[in-house]
């Protein structure tokens, strides 16, 4: 599959006709016009969408459906999966959470594990993050072309490790603060897969609170380097809900119950790292700060030790951050009406015209103040040959040039709390996926809908649960983390003799 994908609208896809289906009580929904549907996919425009099969999880099933929302194909795991990809053998990675083992880890998006099998569900290798007492892997991971595979973990540090880091004392309200960091996997052929590369947030930071400290300086004069006191009021929640920072609801000092309880600053999950993306041809990754509404961008090319370093790989400067866009005020280089991301989601590089770098992202929003979601393209600030312009200046300020996703009260205006993403396809439409509604729909360059699936899948503990074609859903949870769109040409629809795989689809998962 493509990591790196295209932007702009090609060639519009032919429209593609549906296989016929084995008939049988799952298949209520083929009889139903779209338009009288309630759940599954309700709207579908096969002469402007972009053909493909869709793959996402839900609670420990993962489904691969058609355009017209019938199941071609699924895997089951043994545990609650959040992030799953298609490789282009056919295989699926996926993760699998642990976090019943790892109760000091009760955080959004907690894992733990990962493992590849194959088309049949088999088991290729598998990898435990471990000891779960002090490591866990989390959201997301990603398929490398090389085979390995990239995947982040918190690491708990103790209250003496942050203060000795700089820390503030009164910015330590939970006894201990998470590390954030990126680790490359490499499958070792015996069932199981080898640590080959590490970067840590750690090894960057900088504070002026202390200057006994080895990393006392300015972050304004050091962009390079995260301010480990720099905490969003009331953390998560503050966030995403600004209602939460004054502290109006249950729990509070003043205990009026109107509003919201107040959030948690400093925060031992203080950034909320919730996804990343790797662009094999620069060798870079983009990290996503959730909390400080941030993307931060570092070079891959290092080796470990250049990692944990200020020098080494092809930029020269470690692991150092080679560039970062969202919110000045992370960097003091700005204030908050300078900010341009809230609580942002699911980067991802594509190409722009003649080779430019791009970047998609899914805007989330926060109450009450930014309450919209939208999706946006950039093109970033970067030369070939020297690099990147220097961050948050007026040369170093991405150029937004698309997006979707009007302001609140406008019509097609939406908005979701948390997770939810965006994917550009072959054909230059997007893919959106709402997480909290799970809600997905694409849209042309016009920004045109073309396609929408309502998610029927309770996720129950453990089981998951569907809703009846004509009921609506009204009580649980329906959640999606990620969806990601295959094209019927991708390699990974090839069995091993390089025969297309019978793709026949077998029921709606709307019963």
């Amino acid at each position: 599959s493509d990591l790196l994908q295209k932007a702009g609208p090609p060639a519009a896809a032919k429209p593609t006709t549906p296989p016929p289906t084995r008939v049988g009580k799952m298949m209520v929904s083929e009889k139903i016009p779209l338009e009288e549907r309630t759940v599954g996919v309700v709207h579908r425009d096969a002469a402007k969408m972009c053909p493909g099969y869709t793959l996402f999880s839900a609670g420990p099933e993962t489904y691969l459906i058609d355009e017209d929302g019938r199941c071609v194909h699924q895997w089951r795991s043994k545990r609650n999966v959040f992030a799953s990809y298609l490789l282009p053998n056919g295989h699926l990675l996926r993760d699998g959470s642990e976090a019943i083992e790892a109760p000091g880890f009760a955080a959004g998006g907690a894992a733990g594990f990962l493992e590849e099998v194959t088309w049949d569900n088999e088991l290729v290798w598998e990898h435990s993050l471990t000891p779960y007492s002090s490591v866990l892997s989390h959201h997301d991971l990603h398929p490398m072309p090389n085979g390995n595979v990239l995947v982040h973990c918190w690491e708990r540090k103790s209250r003496e490790e942050a203060m000795a880091a700089g820390r503030r004392p009164d910015l330590i309200p939970d006894g201990e603060v998470w590390d954030e960091q990126i680790l490359e996997v490499k499958p070792n052929g015996k069932g199981g897969a080898d640590l080959v590369w590490k970067w840590c947030v750690w090894d960057h930071l900088v504070q002026d609170y202390d200057p006994k400290k080895y990393n006392y300086g300015n972050v304004a004069e050091n962009p390079q380097l995260l301010d480990i006191n720099y905490c969003v009021p009331g953390g998560k929640d503050g966030a995403r809900n600004r209602d939460t920072v004054k502290g109006s609801g249950k729990g509070d000092a003043k205990g009026d119950g109107k509003g919201p309880p107040p959030g948690k600053t400093g925060e031992k999950d203080w950034l909320h790292v919730n996804c990343f993306a790797y662009d094999e041809k620069h060798d870079e990754i983009i990290l996503v700060a959730n909390c400080n509404s941030e993307l931060m961008f570092i070079d891959h090319s290092t080796t470990t030790e250049e990692a944990a370093s200020h020098k080494g790989g092809k930029h020269g400067r470690g692991g150092d951050i080679l560039f970062r866009f969202g919110n000045a005020q992370v960097a003091r280089r700005g204030s908050r009406m300078n900010q341009v991301l809230f609580c942002p989601h699911n980067a991802s590089w594509i190409e722009g015209p003649e080779g430019a770098r791009h970047i998609l992202l899914f805007n989330n929003g926060r109450a009450p103040d930014r309450h919209w979601s939208s999706v946006e393209e950039y093109r970033l600030p970067f030369t070939p040959g020297t690099g990147y312009e220097e961050s948050y200046t007026a040369k170093g300020t991405p150029t937004k040039v698309w997006f979707h996703g009007p302001p609140n009260g406008r019509q097609g205006s939406f908005y979701c709390t948390h997770i939810s993403g965006a994917q550009r396809l072959p054909n230059g439409n997007t893919l959106v996926n709402m997480g909290p509604q799970a809600i997905l729909f694409e849209v042309t360059p016009d920004q045109e809908e073309v396609w929408r699936y309502i998610n029927p899948v309770m996720q129950v503990e453990g089981a998951a649960a569907y809703v009846r074609q004509g009921d609506f859903r009204t009580t649980g949870r329906f959640s999606l983390f990620i969806a990601k769109r295959y094209h019927p040409e991708d390699p990974c629809f090839k069995d091993e003799k390089g025969e297309p795989r019978k793709l026949i689809p077998f029921r709606y998962l709307e019963v």
